[in-house]
């Protein structure tokens, strides 16, 4: 975004009234934005990741907030870049031509869904099984004592309380790990810096993905390992 006063249109595709914004957005509310947003992600960072292992007290509520705080700076990026929405990647707006009111909608419901999964791996208490592996507790677990040995989800595990905490652990953090993507991506456009293979889609797929495999893993192994601790005489 260069220093010279510029015009935009605001929510045209949302309403017969569109909302002007006339303004100079030069070097020096660039460079404090900038600065901002980095200061917030790293807030957020430390909310998140702040004994990610321990079930400390208001977690749920900090996990939230972290995500909350990446979601507002998203937000606030994508209006100082693209207030008209022209450059918005969402295909809410590039493929349907939608505004910032189905943008914002969109994000809202995201987010319930991530704060949905924290809240309800945070209510769970890993169960104690005695287990030779991590795979072996796994099995346990879901198909019972007297499983049939498979690295497949062959049949679909009736006990849904373990899952969907497992399922909501693995979806917070990979949907977080990707959410600031788009930011960083923002970032780096209004510093024009960005590389020629940065793709922001891509690369938060991959990313969250990945996370949220090795979270699946992580939260099996910490099973695994309340069912091995001794108990205390």
């Amino acid at each position: 975004m260069d220093s010279r006063a510029q015009s935009f249109v605001i929510g045209g595709a949302d309403g017969p009234t569109a909302i002007f914004l006339a303004g100079s957005f030069g070097e020096n509310f660039k460079a404090g934005v900038i600065i901002f947003v980095v200061c917030v992600l790293f807030l957020a960072a430390f909310l998140a990741l702040w004994k990610p292992g321990v079930r400390t007290k208001y977690r749920f509520i900090r996990l939230s907030i972290a995500n909350l705080l990446i979601h507002l700076m998203d937000g606030l990026v994508t209006f100082v870049n693209t207030p008209d929405l022209a450059m918005e990647g969402n295909v809410l707006v590039r493929r349907l031509g939608l505004g910032w009111g189905a943008l914002f909608t969109a994000n809202l419901i995201f987010f319930l869904l991530i704060v949905l999964s924290a809240w309800y791996f945070n209510r769970y208490e890993h169960v104690p099984i005695p287990a030779r592996s991590i795979f072996d507790y796994y099995m346990k677990l879901f198909y019972g004592e007297h499983y049939k040995p498979s690295w497949f989800w062959y049949k679909i595990s009736k006990n849904y309380r373990s899952k969907g905490a497992m399922m909501g652990y693995s979806l917070y953090w990979g949907l977080t790990a990707g959410a600031p993507v788009f930011v960083i991506g923002w970032l780096l456009h209004m510093l024009d810096a960005v590389p020629a293979w940065w793709h922001n889609q891509w690369i938060a797929v991959i990313l969250g993905i990945s996370v949220a495999f090795l979270c699946m893993y992580r939260w099996v192994r910490e099973g695994y390992r309340c069912g091995q601790e001794k108990p205390s005489k």
